[in-house]
């Protein structure tokens, strides 16, 4: 009986599934000698498939038997070798190790949720405050529209203006290339020796209004591709919360998809990708996080759970965790959130809350600014870290 060993992940840039060990190549600008030297132009792959039409090499498959893992090929224009990679499906460079354990994690969330911000405030964590306590190398690789706006964005609310950002547009090419980063860190193994493993983070910045149907859902298959995800709901949304935010000026267009009909949009989603049976649960875990808490640190004490800073230990405290996951969820029933509760339970096998603050003090909803208090994030980090914990990439303990 014949079988195959083959194995398959997504590309962090188009979600397609494919072959780690027989990608394609991009010319290296390096001809051989007596040969035309290869220009940059439009790559009709790339501009159909990302909406990204910015010059570059061309990409081609190596000529001839292709060898299985193969790290360099000759370029057919100009005789050039190439060690540069590129997905197949969309042309895209692939960072050094990618693989097929490169587990991809995908960041959603309703409008008006704060997503980009967090997004904005999560990568920065990521090459900082994270990189130091796990002694990691996290950097972001190759570049695209959506990296550079995320770093605007956030020295614009840090150092500059104070401005929060507009809503994400829909359906528009603007950032449909994803904000990719690699995450390189060393595990200690038998004998006191250590071994260097990797994964590879993305995180595309959807608009919110690509969750508030199932219809607009389905288009969004990165979804599907994404080991694992993080889900931010905004507390504003739920019932009894509606007059606390039209009190503090939040617009109302914001809330018009509630936390229910978003997490049922992407539970159809998901079981459609799975292809579940009615009785089965899905299996990609999801970090549900109430972004914005910082809007009720001042009705509770400073004791309070919620107002808990990230640890700064090297491993993730999952005791912590799961007290504050039940807490949570206490405060979701609190503000008429029980339909969300069910159908987390009846269809996730594997799901944790979260809450965080990508400013960390209340903004003016109505002006857009931050508090003049500055902008201190409040465990941004915590559902991503939750989500490797998960695969075994950090140490965990409790």
């Amino acid at each position: 009986m014949a079988f195959s060993l083959t194995r398959t992940a997504p590309c962090p840039y188009c979600y397609e599934h494919i072959d780690p060990r027989r990608l394609s190549f991009r010319c290296g600008s390096r001809p051989a000698p007596g040969r035309p030297v290869c220009t940059k132009q439009e790559d009709t792959l790339r501009r159909t498939v990302l909406g990204d039409a910015t010059p570059v090499l061309p990409s081609f498959e190596p000529a001839g038997r292709r060898v299985p893992g193969a790290t360099g090929a000759i370029c057919p224009d100009c005789g050039g070798t190439t060690g540069t990679r590129v997905c197949p499906r969309c042309h895209s460079v692939l960072p050094a190790t990618f693989s097929a354990d490169s587990p991809l994690f995908g960041i959603v969330g309703v409008r008006g949720s704060g997503k980009t911000v967090m997004l904005s405030m999560l990568t920065k964590e990521l090459t900082s405050s994270v990189a130091r306590r796990f002694d990691a190398n996290i950097d972001a690789v190759g570049g695209s529209n959506l990296l550079t706006r995320l770093e605007n964005i956030r020295q614009g609310i840090e150092t500059g203006t104070g401005q929060l950002p507009d809503q994400t547009a829909a359906n528009t090419q603007i950032d449909t290339v994803p904000a990719v980063y690699e995450w390189q860190i060393e595990k200690p193994v038998i004998g006191g020796i250590s071994r260097r493993v990797s994964t590879i983070l993305s995180f595309y910045d959807t608009a919110g209004e690509d969750l508030a149907s199932t219809e607009s859902t389905r288009d969004q298959h990165y979804l599907g591709a994404a080991g694992g995800l993080i889900l931010l709901l905004d507390p504003f949304g739920f019932p009894e919360n509606h007059e606390l935010a039209v009190q503090r000026g939040v617009d109302p267009n914001s809330l018009r998809d509630t936390p229910v009909s978003v997490l049922h949009s992407l539970t159809q989603m998901l079981r459609e990708a799975e292809r579940l049976r009615a009785n089965k649960k899905i299996k990609v875990p999801v970090a549900v996080v109430l972004a914005k808490i910082d809007a009720f640190f001042s009705e509770v004490g400073p004791e309070d759970p919620i107002r808990q800073p990230s640890s700064t230990e090297a491993v993730y405290d999952e005791a912590e965790a799961a007290d504050l996951h039940h807490y949570v969820e206490s405060l979701v029933s609190q503000w008429g959130g029980d339909d969300v509760l069910t159908m987390l339970r009846f269809n996730y096998s594997t799901y944790r809350f979260f809450v965080a603050s990508s400013l960390g003090a209340e903004p003016d909803y109505r002006t857009r600014h931050v508090s003049s208090k500055g902008v201190r994030p409040h465990r941004v980090a915590e559902p991503l870290l939750w989500l490797m914990a998960q695969r075994g990439f950090i140490p965990s303990e409790g």
